[in-house]
């Protein structure tokens, strides 16, 4: 079962923010770990950040994390995806653009069926990367609950202690 999710890359304004849909592994650390891939392979160095360069680096980064598992080239994986290879088929989809706009109205009008919701932005502090991430529930009414407003660094710990609490 897939767990699927929607990204906001937060820009200057509402003209520089991008929707970005994932179809799975949105559950928090599925979530960081493809935006830390987006930075190590990817997107401009921190502290450069731009949303919609941003955005199409956690695209890639989506698209090809099978083969880089925990930011390590998988050439085994690599293999498999590529042309004539046994998963090929599945390369496509998973992770697209979604329209811009206010990202709850997006997610009710396009992809009613996530479960999380996550903000990327760069916060007032210079050179750090923000993550604000919620539990949705978009089968009815549209509602979310805010579970963490954090810098990457500590969303990441934050999602590695969820996963120990969880076990």
């Amino acid at each position: 079962m897939s767990t699927r999710g929607l990204y906001t890359f937060i820009g200057e304004n509402g003209a520089d923010t991008w929707n970005v849909y994932k179809h799975s592994d949105n559950y928090p650390s599925g979530a960081a770990n493809t935006l830390q891939t987006a930075l190590d392979y990817f997107a401009w160095q921190l502290p450069r950040y731009e949303a919609d360069e941003f955005a199409a680096a956690f695209i890639a980064a989506g698209k090809c994390q099978a083969w880089l598992w925990s930011s390590k080239f998988d050439k085994k994986s690599f293999n498999e995806y590529k042309p004539k290879g046994p998963y090929h088929s599945f390369n496509g989809g998973n992770v697209r653009m979604m329209p811009q706009g206010n990202p709850c109205d997006v997610a009710s009008r396009h992809c009613s069926d996530i479960e999380y919701r996550y903000e990327i932005y760069m916060g007032n502090e210079a050179g750090v990367l923000r993550i604000r991430a919620y539990s949705v529930n978009a089968w009815k009414e549209y509602s979310e609950e805010l579970l963490v407003d954090a810098s990457f660094k500590d969303f990441v710990a934050w999602t590695k202690k969820k996963e120990k609490e969880s076990v």
